[in-house]
């Protein structure tokens, strides 16, 4: 017989089982879909980098950021172990036994870098250097105690520190060693903060700058328009620029030129900056130069009027010299006619010499008032040359004849010679030509005691007659040979009373000679005594010259 009771409890124990495989299966079944989604929310987070390794240090899991930072593939960082992913400053500052996390989670930020490959670099290849924030949980996965590893990348945030740290050094060295006085004051007027040369400036240290009203270092009357500037600066006013009285601890005021801007923080007015430079010096010289010009300007008023006092004196005296002159004429010409007159009757020797001397003298004294008629003519620009046809060569020869006999006088030889390459007549003013060549001439012979004196006309440069008178005398100093053509200059006055005359006319024959268009001067000669004076004018053919 069978036992149906035993038949029974197998039965039961089948079926008890069976349900307890079905129960595994379920279990294993969420077990295995809890362990893709824990892998698919490891790899697809957007966490910056995350792995997970066991208490063996072996990596078993990871996320794209991962394999993005250090440049691995995800097979390659499997099979890696935590150790090998880090510098070994930086593992020993991680996992050595003094540091292990105190309960779950350890979150901790290293400055040291740790080691990271770049895309296609082999293992163990050094790439760039990277400082993370870590932080670590105690995560037990699949039975198996280990680590999950969250890594932030701090380098870009530590590279700006780095670089706002220096950018701020830099500020301070140049807020602090600027020449220019900077401070800040906020919208009240309170300074905020001031450099070393705000202190040196106002006299007052560092801690009694901060939170003094500004306004307080300025001269009562100057406080509005700094009151004015901040009201203005709120109004929306952009960078303004003025001038400060400042008023420091000890001494005498200073004077600023200070430039201001409105500092904002998040859109809002937070305070004023100003930049404030030292032109005190600068004022003291310009109100001196303002003084001073002031000065010169009413010396220049009295000069002005010295001067006016002094044309009119001279537009009278030239006018008087004028007059003068004209008067003289006529009774010297008396003189002179008399004096011709008185020759011709019967007279001894003696009284031939007397009669002689006082023509001559009459003839030197008719000289001199002729040229002092001229040169008052010239200053009062009464003066004009004619423009008419002549023959060169006429009015050389008139010249020539009329100083011939004085020349003979003293033993001289005088003559001329033209160039075959000059026309035969020119346009010009022939008396004011020859008054010129008289004088050059005569002056020649006067200073030439042997020798002789060499009249030369020639072409220089197609449209330009040079003149050249040549002697043999005692040549002109070269310290002086700009002067003599100056009103009444005479280079000695021992000449003066040895040679006679006033000096006028080489004077007369220079302003005839600009007055014509051209220049006179004179050198000494090399090759023998003496000197030479020379004038050019312009040439200007007459139609004369082709008959």
């Amino acid at each position: 017989m069978f036992d149906d009771t035993s038949t029974n409890n197998d039965r039961d124990l089948n079926g008890d089982s069976t349900a307890r495989i079905a129960d595994l299966e379920a279990s294993v079944h969420r077990l295995e879909h809890r362990l893709s989604a824990y892998a698919r929310l490891l790899s697809q987070s957007p966490i910056p980098a995350i792995f997970y390794h066991t208490d063996t240090l072996a990596i078993q899991q990871v996320n794209d950021g991962a394999l993005s930072l250090y440049g691995h593939s995800r097979e390659h960082f499997c099979s890696m172990t935590v150790r090998e992913l880090f510098n070994p400053s930086a593992w020993m500052s991680i996992y050595d036994t003094g540091s292990e996390p105190q309960g779950d989670v350890w979150e901790r930020e290293l400055r040291k870098p740790i080691n990271a490959l770049g895309p296609c670099v082999q293992r163990g290849a050094e790439g760039r250097e990277l400082v993370v924030r870590m932080t670590i949980f105690n995560f037990q996965f699949d039975g198996a105690d280990g680590r999950l590893a969250i890594i932030q990348d701090e380098t870009a945030r530590q590279t700006t520190e780095e670089d706002l740290r220096a950018s701020e050094e830099r500020y301070r060295e140049l807020f602090e060693n600027a020449n220019d006085i900077i401070f800040l004051q906020d919208l009240n007027g309170r300074i905020k903060a001031a450099n070393r040369a705000a202190e040196f400036l106002t006299g007052y240290s560092r801690n009694e700058l901060l939170g003094q009203d500004f306004a307080q270092l300025l001269a009562p009357e100057a406080r509005e328009s700094m009151l004015d500037s901040i009201r203005a600066h709120l109004g929306g006013s952009p960078t303004q620029r003025y001038e400060l009285p400042i008023h420091p601890k000890a001494g005498s005021p200073r004077f600023l030129e200070v430039s201001t801007r409105i500092i904002y923080r998040r859109g809002h007015p937070f305070a004023i900056q100003g930049i404030g430079r030292d032109v005190t010096e600068w004022k003291i010289s310009q109100r001196r130069l303002e003084e001073t010009a002031r000065e010169l300007q009413l010396k220049n008023e009295e000069l002005s009027k010295a001067l006016k006092l002094a044309q009119e004196a001279t537009q009278l005296k030239e006018q008087f010299l004028a007059n003068t002159s004209h008067e003289l004429r006529t009774p010297m010409n008396g003189i002179m006619g008399m004096t011709n007159l008185l020759k011709e009757t019967e007279l001894d020797l003696d009284q031939r010499d007397y009669v002689d001397a006082v023509s001559q003298c009459a003839n030197d004294l008719l000289t001199i008032i002729n040229d002092l008629l001229d040169l008052s003519q010239i200053g009062a620009g009464k003066f004009f040359v004619s423009d008419e046809s002549f023959e060169i060569q006429d009015s050389v020869r008139s010249v020539i004849k009329l100083l011939s006999i004085r020349a003979g006088a003293k033993g001289l030889t005088l003559n001329y010679e033209i160039d075959v390459d000059l026309p035969v007549a020119i346009f010009g003013d022939s008396v004011r030509f020859r008054q010129i060549l008289m004088n050059l001439v005569a002056n020649a012979v006067k200073f030439t005691s042997q020798g002789g004196v060499d009249v030369r006309l020639r072409r220089v440069t197609g449209a330009i007659l040079r003149c050249e008178v040549v002697d043999s005398g005692i040549g002109v100093e070269e310290s002086i040979q700009e002067k003599i053509f100056h009103p009444f200059f005479q280079a000695d006055g021992t000449l003066r009373r040895r040679y006679g005359g006033t000096g006028l006319g080489l004077t007369i024959s220079k302003q005839l000679v600009e007055i014509m268009g051209g220049r006179i001067g004179v050198y000494n000669n090399t090759s023998m005594p003496g000197a030479s004076f020379w004038f050019e004018i312009p040439l200007r053919s007459s139609p004369l010259a082709a008959l």
